[in-house]
């Protein structure tokens, strides 16, 4: 693993209903993955407990999303996903 550097990428914020497609260039060394991490926030209010599905495309589908994960009591959550894909993220709360 001498040859991997993370890269940090900041993702602008977007308002939880808005369907906007936010593209950022991502890149990574000799790595096809992607750590994403993120807090889930909605009107000021963290999204706790929730969960998150990531689609490694941004067209609108039922198909079963490619990654799962939840958030912590903070709304923090961190998720894997393929490199050099467009990503469609989606959060559940109670």
């Amino acid at each position: 693993m001498a040859n991997y550097k993370p890269i940090a990428k900041t993702i602008t914020l977007a308002s939880a209903d808005s369907g906007i497609v936010l593209p950022v260039k991502l890149s990574t060394t000799s790595w096809g993955l992607l750590l994403t991490r993120g807090t889930a926030v909605f009107s000021n209010t963290i999204l706790r407990s929730g969960a998150v599905a990531v689609w490694e495309s941004t067209n609108p589908t039922t198909a079963t999303p490619n990654g799962l994960t939840f958030t912590d009591a903070n709304a923090v959550y961190g998720i894997t996903t393929r490199a050099g894909v467009q990503l469609r993220l989606i959060f559940y709360a109670q």
